[in-house]
C-alpha cells in the first residue's frame, strides 16, 4: 500500500460524502451528518437500487434482484474510513469511498476486484498498478451541451497537439489547479500534458497498490468532472467522442511482487520478461476476447478500437510496442512492468484492472502458450479476421456472458448481472435514429 500521508481525525463539521461505484464506475453516494467517519469502518443501509441503475437512473428489467420496479430496498454498505480526503480545490469537500457488503458484495465492483487480488494473493503475489487517463474538456455548461449541435460546442483549445508545452504554459492556471486538487485528494500523479486532439489532457497517475489505484483512479474521474463544471467547464472521458478525433484511451500499468522482489523481471531474458511476465501475458490475451466486455462496457467504446486510432483491435503484445494491446515495458526492477492498454477512459477502474488481472492469474494456472511477439504494427496485416476483439458491445457481452473463465474468476452471480447490464445498455442505444442516419438517408433512400 502507498506509503502517503492520510488524513487523520474527523472532518471538524462532521459532515463528508460517502460514494460507492455502480457498474458504470460512476460514484453515487450521499453526505453522512453527525458522524466521526475517520474512527474505523462503518456499516450504514444505503439503497441497493443504484446496482440495477443504468447511467440515465432507469431501472435495468430483470436485473440482480429479480424484483418489481418499485420494492427496492436497502443493502448494508461499508464506509472505509482510510479512504476520506480532500477531494475540492477550494475548501474541504470529504469523501470517504464504501463497497456494499453481504449478499450484494458478490456484484459489487470494488468487491469484484478484491475477489481477484485473493486469488492473486493464494499464489504469493501482490499486485500494483497505476491508471493513466486522456479526457477532454469543453467550453461548455450542462445547459450549452443541451442547446447547441454537437458541432458547435468549444474545446479548451483547438486541433491536435501532443505533449504542447506552448499549450501547457498557456494552461498553467488549469494545470496548477489539477496538480494541487490531486495533491490534495493524496491522488498523486507521475505525468500531465496535453496529448493529440482538441482539448484533451492526459493524467498519468502514480502506481501503488492495485486496489488502492483503482480507488484513486474512480475518485479521479469523478473529481475532474467537479472541478471542471467549477471553471465553467465541461470534462468527459467518452472513448470516443468524435469520428474525426482519437480515441480517449484509460490504460492500466501493472506490475506484480514476490517476497518484495518484482516478479515480472528477469534481468536475463529478451525484454527483461519473466517466465511468470510471459505465463501473465498469455492469460490476458487468451482471455482478452472473452473478458473485453468489463474493459470496453458501453456501446460507445468499440468506436474507438478500431484500425489506426492507437488502440488495439486484436489481442497482440510486444515489447515497447504501443501498437499492441498489451505492452512490455523494460526497466530495472523497480519500474518494469507491462501495459494493458485495451481500455478506454470509459473504464469502471476496479472492474477493468481485474479483468486485467484476472485473465492474467489465469495464465499462471493453465501455462496457456504466449504467441511470438510483434515488432512493428500489430495492425490489420497482423491480424486475421477471426482473431479481432470484440467488434461490438452486443458481442463482447455474449462472449462474456458464455465463459466458463469469466464465472471462475469473477463468480456467476456477476456475470449474469453485468451481462445483463450492458444487453440494456446496448439496446438502448441501438435502437435511437441518429443525425447521421437522416443525413445520409432521409433524402435519398
Amino acid at each position: 500500500m502507498p506509503t502517503g500521508a492520510r488524513l487523520t481525525g474527523a472532518n471538524p463539521a462532521r459532515a463528508a460524502m460517502i460514494g460507492v461505484s455502480d457498474f458504470d464506475g460512476v460514484l453515487r453516494g450521499k453526505h453522512v451528518l453527525g458522524e466521526d467517519l475517520s474512527d474505523g469502518d462503518k456499516v450504514i443501509k444505503f439503497s441497493e437500487a443504484v446496482l440495477a441503475w443504468d447511467c440515465s437512473d432507469r431501472v435495468i428489467p430483470a436485473s440482480f434482484t429479480q424484483k418489481p420496479l418499485s420494492a427496492f430496498g436497502d443493502a448494508d454498505l461499508r464506509i472505509l474510513s482510510g479512504t476520506g480526503r480532500s477531494v475540492s480545490y477550494v475548501g474541504d469537500q470529504y469523501l470517504y469511498l464504501a463497497e456494499f457488503m453481504g449478499a450484494h458484495e458478490n456484484i459489487c465492483p470494488r468487491g469484484i476486484l478484491r475477489k481477484v487480488l485473493r486469488r492473486a494473493a493464494d499464489h504469493g503475489y501482490g499486485c500494483a498498478a497505476g491508471f493513466e487517463f486522456e479526457f477532454m474538456l469543453f467550453k461548455e455548461n450542462a445547459d450549452t451541451i443541451e442547446d447547441k449541435p454537437f458541432g458547435e460546442w468549444a474545446p479548451l483549445t483547438r486541433g491536435p497537439f501532443g505533449y504542447s508545452i506552448a499549450r501547457s504554459v498557456a494552461q498553467h492556471e488549469l494545470f496548477d489547479e489539477i496538480l494541487a486538487l490531486c495533491e490534495k485528494a493524496r491522488i498523486p500523479l507521475s505525468g500531465l500534458h496535453f496529448e493529440t486532439g482538441p482539448g484533451v489532457v492526459e493524467a498519468s497517475l502514480r502506481h501503488c497498490d492495485a486496489l488502492e489505484a483503482a480507488d484513486r483512479a474512480t475518485i479521479f474521474k469523478s473529481m475532474i468532472k467537479a472541478w471542471a463544471q467549477t471553471r465553467g467547464m465541461m470534462a468527459t472521458f467518452m472513448a470516443k467522442v468524435s469520428e474525426k478525433w482519437p480515441g480517449q484511451s484509460g490504460h492500466i500499468h501493472i506490475s506484480m511482487s514476490s517476497d518484495g522482489q518484482n516478479a515480472f523481471y528477469d534481468s536475463d531474458a529478451f525484454g527483461n520478461v519473466s517466465k511468470l511476465m510471459r505465463q501473465f501475458i498469455a492469460g490476458q490475451l487468451e482471455y482478452m476476447n472473452e473478458f473485453c466486455v468489463l474493459a470496453a462496457p458501453n456501446f460507445n467504446s468499440y468506436k474507438r478500437l478500431v484500425p489506426g486510432c492507437w488502440a488495439p483491435i486484436c489481442p497482440s503484445w510486444g515489447v515497447d510496442n504501443r501498437s499492441c494491446a498489451v505492452r512490455a515495458i523494460p526497466g530495472d526492477p523497480s519500474a518494469h512492468r507491462l501495459e494493458y492498454r485495451l481500455g478506454g477512459a470509459d473504464v469502471n477502474p476496479y472492474l477493468a484492472l481485474a479483468c486485467a488481472i484476472g485473465s492474467g492469474i489465469l495464465g499462471l494456472e493453465t501455462d496457456v502458450a504466449l504467441p511470438a511477439s510483434i515488432v512493428g504494427d500489430a495492425g490489420v496485416e497482423m491480424c486475421p479476421p477471426s482473431a479481432r476483439l470484440p467488434q461490438s458491445l452486443s458481442e463482447a457481452t455474449s462472449r462474456f456472458a458464455q465463459s466458463p473463465a469469466a464465472n471462475d474468476v469473477f463468480g456467476e452471480r456477476f456475470v449474469e448481472a453485468f451481462s445483463c447490464s450492458r444487453r440494456w445498455e446496448w439496446e438502448a442505444v441501438q435502437h435511437q435514429v441518429t443525425d447521421f442516419e437522416r443525413r445520409r438517408y432521409f433524402e435519398i433512400i
